[in-house]
């Protein structure tokens, strides 16, 4: 499979995959300096039964909370391109509809729009004087928290390929983690070898592992439960239903078969029940039935992106304000925010 997949054709799309945003970097304007040479070399190593990652570079972000990054090396990004053109199709096709993060035409927007029709479909079913309510939940240290094990035998159901099962074993199970200065990082709170859990976060195959990982319990709330209006971005997810006591057994059923069968935890601090008629908040907007709002805690963030971008362009010109501007862009006009753009001047 590896090597069907490894033509110089598809590490050139991988890699071009993998510069994006990013090709004026020193590394990856270094690796384009010798590209067939350095493309042979990647190919070379996906395709070696002795295959290792590289060294991860850790670093924290603010968004919203803080977080350790471990950033591949560009040959890593390069073959993980490469799984995921494999996989992916893979696996898309048994994930359920409505789980949206990290999926080809999916994503925040989607997510969106699919929970505000689940509004409008409820309201059309029970009437306008019906209460609706939603129970959102939240997994508690998702990313440290995913089982090797669980993970591995999860993958073995579906792929009969020895040597990309080796890949993604080795993948899962091996990490030096660096910080900036190339300095070993013993202690990141994300990886636990001696327990074999924990997956980095930065890895475009952490993205599809998280998914694979939870598809098992998309399954069980589709057709074990049975629930009709069920949305997942990550692990975000939320129920919508008129029943409040239902939803609450719902919820203690979904708690037992977390820490059962994926040894997962809810995050007791942010599992909420609600009317929606306050709004659902989701995948950065607050839905109702009728309209959409930004999140107020979303739009701080975002707020103090444009200032801090603003100030880094008219110091260093870097070009970055441009794509600033329109990502801001593009998230807030799917939304009922034409005031708010205007005063932003992103009109």
């Amino acid at each position: 499979m590896l090597t069907q997949i490894s033509t110089q054709q598809d590490l050139y799309l991988a890699f071009v995959k993998a510069r994006s945003c990013k090709r004026y970097k020193k590394t990856i304007l270094t690796f384009n300096f010798n590209l067939e040479r350095n493309l042979l070399k990647v190919q070379q190593r996906l395709i070696s039964p002795n295959y290792t990652p590289d060294k991860y570079v850790c670093f924290t972000v603010h968004d919203p909370k803080l977080r350790l990054i471990s950033a591949p090396s560009f040959e890593d990004r390069i073959i993980h391109q490469i799984l995921f053109k494999i996989l992916d199709p893979m696996y898309d096709k048994v994930f359920i509809y409505d789980s949206y993060a990290c999926r080809i035409n999916k994503g925040t927007h989607f997510g969106m729009r699919r929970v505000k029709k689940f509004l409008q479909a409820a309201r059309s079913q029970y009437g306008p004087s019906q209460d609706i309510y939603c129970l959102k939940m939240d997994i508690r240290k998702y990313f440290p928290s995913i089982s090797w094990d669980i993970l591995i035998k999860i993958l073995e159901k579906q792929i009969e390929s020895p040597d990309m099962l080796k890949i993604l074993k080795t993948i899962i199970t091996t990490h030096t983690l660096t910080d900036l200065n190339r300095k070993i990082i013993t202690d990141t709170k994300i990886l636990s070898p001696e327990e074999r859990r924990g997956i980095p976060i930065g890895n475009l195959t952490s993205q599809l592992f998280a998914n694979i990982y939870l598809n098992k319990f998309d399954q069980f709330v589709k057709h074990k439960l049975k629930v009709k209006w069920y949305a997942r971005y990550m692990d975000d997810f939320l129920i919508i239903h008129p029943d409040k006591k239902y939803l609450w057994e719902l919820k203690a059923q979904i708690e037992e078969f977390l820490q059962i069968q994926l040894k997962l935890q809810l995050h007791p601090d942010k599992i909420y029940l609600d009317n929606v008629k306050n709004g659902i908040s989701f995948v950065g907007y607050r839905i109702f039935y009728d309209h959409v709002t930004i999140k107020g805690k979303t739009l701080q963030r975002m707020r103090r992106k444009y200032k801090k971008r603003l100030k880094s362009e008219r110091k260093h010109h870097t070009g970055m304000f441009v794509r600033t501007k329109a990502s801001m862009r593009g998230h807030l006009q799917m939304a009922d925010t034409f005031g708010l753009r205007k005063n932003m001047r992103l009109v």
